[in-house]
């Protein structure tokens, strides 16, 4: 899918290994977790952003220090709206990015839904029809 690495969050410590690999310039924190995104804090390097894209109502923790200390920022960002997806398309388009999905037949429409909101799709849930 482009990346140069892919850490999963399952078997490593992705804040470490980023840390490791000298830190992130940019985190795109996705997941609808305050707990998943305050963990990448230290993931970042110097003047590191977190850019927050998924909603969550539960609190992130992150200390002063954290931030101080490398020149870190977090920001939000509305995604979604549509210029971003016009961008995206494009930039899917110049880079042969395709998306990865999971299909279910609309007859399974409870178990996609089901699997969507347990966290455990790797991609998108698409239902298909026929």
């Amino acid at each position: 899918m482009g990346a140069e690495r892919y850490l999963d969050a399952e078997t490593t410590d992705p804040a470490k290994e980023l840390a490791s690999l000298g830190g992130a310039a940019v985190i795109l924190a996705t997941a609808p977790s305050g707990k998943a995104m305050s963990d990448m804090i230290d993931g970042l390097g110097v003047g590191g952003k977190l850019i927050v894209l998924g909603a969550s109502t539960d609190p992130m923790t992150v200390t002063p220090l954290q931030l101080i200390g490398a020149r870190r920022t977090i920001q939000g960002w509305p995604s979604g709206s549509a210029r971003d997806s016009e961008d995206a398309l494009n930039f899917c388009a110049l880079t042969g990015i395709r998306p990865m999905v999971e299909t279910f037949p609309l007859e399974q429409a409870a178990a996609a839904y089901d699997r969507m909101l347990s966290g455990k799709a790797r991609c998108r849930v698409v239902l298909t029809m026929g």
